[in-house]
């Protein structure tokens, strides 16, 4: 099989780009623009999420079936790259609009338009995702393939994170012309993520023919072969507890800096920046750990070590901003290896099912496998939006602006330490666990390879 050139590497990643800048905007912002421009309070943005990300979750699995039988001339998966651009892309942008002021009819539409958005990005981003194992089956090639879609996946969350705050706080004056701001803000960013799929599209191509169709077994039948597999249980236990750390700090990360560190507005897009830029810039060194050491030994250490940038977060003073860059800059450095290592090892599995059920699944091992991540993450993020009001946290619209009891900045400093820190932990106990290498991973596959000339 031939050998992935840097070319199409680069033009892969660029995909994750483009969806990373729709997801990093959604998780980074869209509780935010709920509660302190359209004026919700955190249980309704929370709730909104909730039902969102729970839509979101059961199309990943229909769109992972849906590719796994799709046959065209452009492969299984590419199609919805070409597609599902741009009603991706005009769908995001719908979804940062301020076309209504009564409380009802917000909620109405956020949710609607949110739920269109699930599904456009679901039809894009599981067969994306699901494209990684059929463009390579070397070990060590889809762990460089992982690690472009992982860098351009950082500076797709930095377009997002730095682009909003730059637009909204920078080029527009900040609260006082968010209502004009954020729509502009939808647009600029909704066009990017179409060029960039498009460009994915373009770029890559599908080397692993698929297997005849075989008879559909069912749904639920599809589910539970995948769970009796042990490293598919594993694998999800990790990159639940992972992603779970990760969307809490997306999620609360644009409040703790303005509430609990009180970073001014105008300079708020650097420090959203740099713990993408940071995490960009290290991503090759965890790959040639992950190389070196192998991927869970790599990944261990990575959490232990995420564990001190997070806990300082409870005591990181207002106002100190060698501190604060400081430990931003830690935080960045355990992002990226969560990221890189997590999605390195998910497309393994792949081959450890078509060994034992006889069939590529790579859409329904990445749409299960989104599913319960996303259905785990709708929850947590409504319970962590619902424990801020606990805390006693202020909401706000138009140019109204808040000042926050003590006890909601407390709040936030707790939420987004202490949470990250027990999903990291949780998710490296199954790493822990996990029976997969390198060695493993070759023996599989020529495993597989047997299996293929004995039945020929």
């Amino acid at each position: 099989m031939e050998k992935v050139k840097k070319r199409e590497k680069l033009a892969y990643g660029l995909g994750d780009l483009g969806n990373n800048v729709a997801y990093g905007a959604m998780g980074f912002y869209l509780v935010f623009f709920l509660t302190d421009v359209a004026g919700l309070s955190p249980l309704w943005a929370g709730a909104i999420f909730m039902i969102v990300r729970m839509w979101n979750a059961v199309f990943d699995l229909i769109s992972g079936a849906l590719s796994d039988r799709t046959r065209t001339r452009y492969g299984r998966r590419r199609p919805y790259l070409l597609y599902g651009a741009i009603p991706l892309s005009l769908s995001f942008a719908l979804l940062w609009q301020l076309f209504f002021k009564e409380t009802n009819h917000m909620i109405l539409y956020y949710t609607l338009t949110g739920i269109l958005f699930s599904i456009m990005y679901s039809l894009v981003s599981i067969p994306y995702n699901s494209l990684l194992p059929e463009m390579s089956q070397d070990y060590d090639e889809r762990t460089s393939i992982s690690g472009y879609k992982m860098a351009l996946s950082f500076i797709g969350s930095l377009v997002s994170a730095m682009g909003v705050t730059l637009i909204v706080d920078t080029i527009y004056p900040g609260k006082a012309m968010y209502a004009v701001s954020y729509p502009v803000m939808g647009l600029v960013l909704g066009a990017v993520i179409a060029v960039c799929v498009l460009l994915a599209f373009a770029g890559t191509q599908e080397r692993v023919e698929p297997k005849p169709p075989v008879a559909d077994n069912g749904f639920w039948k599809t589910i539970l072969s995948l769970f009796k597999l042990k490293e598919y249980r594993l694998v999800l236990g990790v990159f639940i507890g992972n992603m779970l750390g990760f969307d809490v700090i997306m999620a609360l990360y644009i409040y703790f800096m303005k509430y609990a560190l009180k970073v001014s507005s105008d300079i708020s897009y650097i420090f959203m920046a740099i713990p993408l830029v940071v995490a960009v810039a290290v991503t090759p060194l965890w790959v040639q750990l992950s190389n070196k050491m192998g991927k869970q030994k790599t990944y261990i250490l990575s959490a232990l070590y995420f564990l001190i940038p997070l806990i300082s977060c409870l005591f990181l003073p207002e106002g100190n901003m060698v501190l604060i860059i400081m430990v931003i800059v830690f935080i960045g450095v355990g992002l990226s290896a969560s990221q890189v290592l997590t999605f390195s090892i998910l497309p393994d599995v792949v081959e450890v099912d078509e060994l034992k059920n006889g069939v590529r699944r790579e859409g329904m091992i990445y749409g299960s496998t989104m599913f319960f991540y996303k259905i785990s993450s709708a929850v947590m993020v409504a319970v962590v939006m619902y424990s801020m009001g606990l805390f006693g946290y202020v909401e706000s619209a138009g140019d109204a602006i808040e000042s926050q009891p003590s006890s909601a900045v407390w709040g936030i400093r707790l939420l987004i330490s202490g949470v990250p820190a027990l999903c990291f932990v949780l998710s490296a106990l199954f790493v822990r666990k996990l029976p997969s290498g390198k060695a493993a991973f070759d023996q599989i596959k020529q495993s597989v390879t047997d299996k293929k000339e004995c039945q020929s």
